[in-house]
């Protein structure tokens, strides 16, 4: 669920605050989709019971459901799937744009395929191309732009333009046979589809695909990011835990209270939620729950979540209001075992607290970055737990986890319905994983990374977020210049022959060294801070 709140969190106590004061009866806040957003191809569900285990045949009520008053049906019991669905032919967002250099190539993992990011001055487009050289196979992504705006091989300087097509050979002679290899095919970069749109970079991960990418729309935010009453904000972070881990989290509103207590919930005010799966099938799913504050979600295959929420409040003297919040979540898998999670919200109210273009909006970009990866942070190290269980389970038995799932798990309750739903889809249409696209075998994160690894930010997210790097170091800066200041006081205040003087001296050195200190302190939020779920009251 780090996902859906990364990017909000901030906020969440203020309005979870006005409704529990107002109106005790509403839940927390959440997050959720559009509801109007109607899939091309829905099927209908046959309304059966409860939270219904994604199993190949309907369940009977075990004997302690039924003492427990339980009713589990099979409302994702056996079903064919009569569509394929092809893990390659959508597209992906791999990065938010502003926090891509057009300077730098910059390295990317999707579906285990090692890409390299870069912006072509000459067309004013960003490109993706396979990450290794015609050459000898040297990553293109330790290369650079070249003076003619080209993306050059750092081992042996061949360079590319934006189709691909090799623009230079230092080492071929001027005539003959080795002048006319630079035409050849074979000295081309592969090239993979890309678009820009709503401030994320997409890529096609099929390299022969380009008609069906030009024929395919990217997935689009709600209409009302682009409204000047809601203001936006964003974050991305890479996470070492699998794709369907990660799918399953932000499928889950109901850990909030828990996992995120004091941050955007509070455990005190957990309570059942009723969520209803209202549509279903190749595309994704939907569904949503009655009351207020009126939560939906929406599931658009493979990686788009997309999170709505609608409260009806009452304040002092402006009266009743309205508001409204999108979560959207993009969960890219990147690799077995990580993934990056790229986060898009909006919302109409109390929009001084986010980052903004206008005068008022002073809140910068980075500091909301501390509170989401605090979001982020909360969910960790449990993910990591329950990836490593499932791993373990899922090499016990040839059976795959997703059919083992309310075998291995136990779902009574309506607030996990979308986490089966999820799971649901992922074994029938989703063939249980992505469809990795390099064979390469690796050993997966979370079963070898400390709790330290895991929580580095400064590896997962500062580094790939401009606002955060450029603070980052404009904190180390001032820190170093703090620093010296208080070696310079601090030797200058025995010169003096006025006491006087001297204590002014040293008192500054003082304010020096303190501020150096503080700087360090804060610095810590860019890099890494120990989450202790038992010491948070």
């Amino acid at each position: 669920m780090a996902a859906f709140l990364a990017t909000t969190a901030s906020t969440a106590h203020i309005a979870t605050s006005f409704i529990a004061s107002s109106q005790t009866s509403k839940t927390h806040l959440f997050i959720s989709p559009r509801k109007n957003l109607t899939p091309r191809r829905i099927t209908k569900l046959t309304p059966l019971h409860v939270a219904a285990p994604p199993s190949s045949s309907a369940a009977a009520p075990t004997s302690d459901q039924k003492q427990e008053g339980y009713r589990v049906g099979d409302e994702f019991g056996e079903e064919r799937s009569d569509s394929k669905f092809s893990w390659k032919d959508h597209w992906y967002p791999v990065s938010l744009v502003e926090d891509l250099d057009p300077a730098l190539p910059t390295t990317f993992q999707l579906l285990g395929r090692d890409l390299v990011l870069w912006f072509d001055k000459g067309r004013n487009e960003w490109n993706a191309f396979d990450d290794k050289c015609p050459h000898r196979l040297a990553p293109l992504s330790e290369g650079r732009i070249d003076e003619n705006g080209h993306l050059q091989c750092s081992y042996h300087g061949w360079s590319f333009d934006g189709c691909g097509s090799c623009t230079r050979i230092p080492q071929a002679a001027s005539q003959g046979p080795e002048a006319r290899a630079v035409q050849s095919p074979r000295a081309c970069a592969t090239r993979f589809p890309t678009m820009v749109s709503q401030g994320l970079l997409f890529v096609w991960p099929d390299e022969n695909g380009q008609e069906r990418a030009s024929a395919t729309k990217p997935p689009m935010l709600p209409d009302d990011f682009g409204k000047p009453e809601f203001a936006t904000v964003n974050i991305q972070r890479d996470l070492f835990y699998g794709y369907d881990t990660l799918m399953e989290n932000v499928s889950d509103p109901s850990h909030i209270d828990f996992a995120h207590h004091t941050v955007t919930g509070r455990r005190d005010r957990a309570k059942p939620l009723p969520f209803k799966v209202e549509s279903r099938g190749p595309w994704g799913f939907g569904g949503s729950n009655e009351g207020n504050p009126k939560i939906s979600a929406k599931f658009v295959a493979p990686c788009y979540y997309m999170n709505k929420i609608e409260i009806d409040t009452k304040l002092p003297i402006v009266g009743e209001q309205k508001w409204k919040i999108w979560i959207c979540s993009f969960n890219v898998p990147m690799a077995p075992g990580k993934t990056r999670s790229i986060v898009c919200s909006a919302r109409n109210f109390f929009q001084f607290t986010v980052p903004g273009p206008a005068w008022w909006q002073v809140v910068p970009r980075w500091y909301e970055h501390w509170t989401s990866n605090k979001v982020y942070d909360g969910d960790m190290i449990v993910l990591q737990g329950q990836e490593k269980i499932f791993i373990s389970k899922t090499m016990e038995s040839s059976e795959d986890v997703n059919r083992q799932y309310t075998k291995l798990t136990f779902t009574p309750t309506q607030a996990d319905r979308f986490v089966l739903a999820f799971r649901y889809w992922l074994r029938l249409h989703g063939n249980n994983q992505p469809e990795w696209l390099s064979s390469s075998i690796q050993t997966l994160p979370s079963t070898v990374l400390s709790k330290r690894e895991m929580l580095d930010r400064f590896e997962q997210h500062t580094l790939k977020c401009s606002s955060c790097k450029q603070a980052y170091t404009s904190f180390q800066t001032w820190k170093n210049i703090l620093i010296g200041t208080t070696v310079a006081f601090c030797a200058t205040a025995g010169i003096p022959s006025d006491i006087q003087f001297r204590i002014v001296l040293a008192g500054l050195a003082l304010v020096s060294a303190g501020l150096a200190y503080a700087l360090h302190e804060l610095q810590k939020n860019f890099v890494f801070v120990d989450y202790l779920h038992a010491e948070i009251e």
